[in-house]
């Protein structure tokens, strides 16, 4: 460039609106990978993940955004000797959108960097896919990363393989069904629902969240959960950055099993002493 830059001024402009944008849409996508819709109030609304909000794709995808930006925080910090407010990168804020405020007034010294080209790929990167997670999928289920391994032989290169890192989902129909199958976006490779969704549940179960985000992902009362943590029968693993304790869910599932055990034996015991007792009426009436 004429100005000793390595990208042109529209690069960088380009740049700054990416940042402007993961800026704004950091929190509803955080959201997403929680369960909660913004216009939902927190409640399970028949969005993808309200069966399951606990997104784990998706809560690795912002770890990974938040990993590229801070990276390149970092960076320009230490090679322009200016200091990184503290919040930035150590305080339990939303690093992601301080990150992107912090780098839209770097990018102009940027320009004139050799590693440019590098630090616009990963931000516009990071924008996809923060764009990509706050939108949503709409009316379908996820069931979680793909996979599925293709051969790419054909490709000119022998014995090579690739690894889809794309998302499957599957319709939702409008009576509330899942579709027996999902698909991928990116591959198109298809899983069954059912197979997919107890995976999910299995990697699910050794995670702690907030009772309400484990209520909604399963149809269980946080306040049920809440009663089970006080009377010493759920042990809190760490909280939010609120204070408010978070649960594994494994433990909270075994324990809503145990009850829905416990429903079910004395449901079957009301039935058989009802069945006895209009037999033993019958047998008397005759």
């Amino acid at each position: 460039m004429a100005d000793n830059a390595y990208v042109c001024p529209a690069e960088t402009a380009r740049a700054a609106e990416q940042l402007r944008q993961i800026a704004d849409m950091t929190p509803a996508a955080r959201d997403v990978a929680h369960g909660f819709s913004r216009h939902g109030g927190g409640a399970a609304s028949g969005k993808p993940g309200s069966r399951l909000p606990l997104d784990l794709t998706a809560t690795s995808k912002l770890d990974a955004v938040q990993n590229e930006l801070t990276t390149w925080v970092r960076h320009i910090a230490a090679e322009r000797g200016v200091e990184i407010p503290a919040r930035t990168i150590n305080a339990p804020a939303e690093i992601i959108v301080e990150a992107a405020e912090w780098l839209q007034g770097h990018l102009e010294w940027l320009r004139h960097r050799q590693e440019v080209s590098e630090a616009l790929s990963g931000i516009a990167a990071a924008a996809r896919v923060i764009a990509g997670i706050a939108r949503g999928p709409g009316s379908q289920k996820y069931l979680g990363p793909c996979g599925a391994t293709w051969d790419i032989s054909t490709l000119g290169e022998p014995g090579k393989s690739l690894d889809c890192d794309g998302d499957i989902y599957a319709r939702v129909y409008a009576d509330g069904t899942v579709a027996r199958a999902g698909t991928c976006r990116t591959c198109r490779a298809t899983v069954a629902t059912d197979e997919r969704t107890a995976w999910l549940d299995g990697e699910v179960r050794g995670h702690a969240f907030r009772a309400a985000e484990i209520g909604n992902a399963y149809g269980i009362r946080a306040n049920t959960i809440r009663v089970w943590a006080d009377r010493g029968l759920l042990v809190a693993h760490g909280h939010d950055r609120d204070g408010r304790p978070l649960f594994n869910v494994g433990d909270v599932l075994d324990l809503a099993a145990g009850d829905a055990a416990r429903r079910e034996t004395e449901r079957a015991k009301r039935e058989r002493r009802a069945a006895a007792k209009v037999a033993e009426d019958e047998r008397l009436s005759a």
